[in-house]
């Protein structure tokens, strides 16, 4: 038996981004990652439950259809099927039809209105030092601003995007947060960390 999860009529080629998925029908957003796309769909991983048939806008940060870098774009899909995951940070993987062009954005400029209509959660000035886990050992950072989606990090350790780390995050009255999250950008003064599993 073919699952129908690999019934493909173009080639599907890798890229890993974040995304930002809204509901058409609820008008709910929701955080997700994008894991490969082709010339007429996506595969994404996310929390939110999305019935096949539900219309959805996808906001896609570095996107794969863009000639250039640092472009948010949007684009109108529907969900041709889910599938529940086991081993992954996210509940379950999807198939998005792409139904519509997209609408180009430059991240550089100061016009990040519909960036910011699709960001669910606000950020405000969070100031922590503290200890973060990479495949390559243990570093130190200072926590300048958090949302409930991520976190900015300054630190001088050099990393990458598309990295996972892991870290205790201090909140108050002494408690703490375990984070898994993948960076998503970094700049000479730190990254910018988005959370994919708080326990």
């Amino acid at each position: 038996m073919i699952d129908k999860c690999d019934r493909r009529d173009a080639l599907r080629i890798e890229h890993i981004t974040p995304l930002q998925i809204k509901d058409l029908k609820s008008g709910e957003i929701y955080e997700a990652r994008m894991f490969n796309y082709s010339n007429g769909g996506i595969y994404f991983e996310s929390d939110g439950v999305f019935e096949k048939g539900t219309p959805i806008y996808i906001g896609i940060h570095n996107s794969p259809y863009s000639v250039t870098s640092k472009v948010f774009e949007y684009y109108k899909g529907e969900v041709m099927w889910r599938k529940e995951l086991i081993q992954s940070f996210f509940n379950y993987g999807y198939g998005i039809q792409l139904v519509s062009g997209s609408s180009k954005q430059d991240l550089n400029t100061n016009d990040a209105k519909k960036e910011e209509d699709l960001r669910m959660h606000p950020r405000k000035a969070f100031f922590q030092k503290i200890r973060f886990g990479t495949h390559r050992g243990t570093s130190e950072g200072i926590t300048k601003n958090i949302s409930a989606s991520g976190v900015f990090i300054a630190t001088k350790e050099k990393l990458v995007a598309g990295q996972l780390l892991k870290m205790n995050l201090p909140l108050k009255a002494g408690k703490t947060k375990k984070i898994i999250g993948e960076i998503v950008w970094v700049s000479e003064e730190g990254f910018g960390l988005k959370f994919i599993k708080i326990k």
